[in-house]
């Protein structure tokens, strides 16, 4: 199974797809199930127009592809107003970036995490990093707190290469059980890099990892 749980379109000010178009890239490909993520700061008071967009593309491809609606967070600094959103119909969120010195303290996060409700995951954050600036084990944090962690095939974040290499961190995040997520963070069709996809991808299948949440 090829999975690919971060995408953006243009619902998030950097998107240039539509939800559509994503998902039909997604099926050309050979992907087997694609999540939305579009940018809460971006998407807004739309909030209800981007799930029904979503909901609509899952109905129409449901033949080919399994999609899920997702809402990537920001937490530099963390949004006081999200909450007053109406989050039913999320499948899952991410929370981006929680390992930026500008992020909100970590220890804040996991008591604002449990208002969520949905399956959360931290995406293109190098938890091995947080967890020696905390003096923390990350993995089980996550495992404790029930999140997952995502593999960022874009090529702009360098734990995803130092963990393909680090033996250690590996064995580290398989004895934890923690569930991993793979996803592109795609904002444009013609940028999909589907070969990292699919070595991510193959890489948790032969690792036997936990799938992020069940689809």
């Amino acid at each position: 199974m090829i999975m690919d749980l971060h995408n953006h379109t243009i619902f998030s000010y950097d998107g240039r797809n539509t939800p559509c178009e994503i998902v039909e890239n997604a099926i050309e490909n050979g992907v087997d199930v694609i999540g939305i993520t579009d940018h809460q700061f971006s998407i807004g008071n739309a909030i209800e127009a981007y799930k029904r967009s979503i909901k609509s593309c899952a109905a129409k491809y449901s033949k080919y592809i399994r999609v899920l609606t997702g809402l990537e967070i920001g937490t530099r600094p963390r949004p006081d107003d999200l909450l007053s959103y109406d989050l039913d119909g999320i499948d899952y969120v991410l929370f981006e970036s929680l390992d930026d010195y500008r992020a909100m303290d970590f220890f804040e996060f996991v008591e604002w995490r449990h208002r969520f409700k949905c399956p959360v995951g931290l995406a293109h954050c190098d938890i091995f990093a947080m967890g020696e600036r905390y003096g923390l084990d990350m993995t089980e944090v996550l495992r404790t707190e029930n999140m997952f962690w995502e593999l960022n095939t874009s090529g702009n974040y360098i734990y995803y290469y130092d963990f393909l290499t680090n033996a250690a961190k590996r064995n580290a995040v398989k004895r934890s059980g923690i569930g991993v997520s793979v996803g592109s963070d795609t904002h444009a069709v013609f940028e999909y890099r589907i070969k990292q996809l699919r070595s991510a991808n193959k890489l948790v299948s032969e690792m036997g990892l936990p799938l992020p949440f069940r689809f």
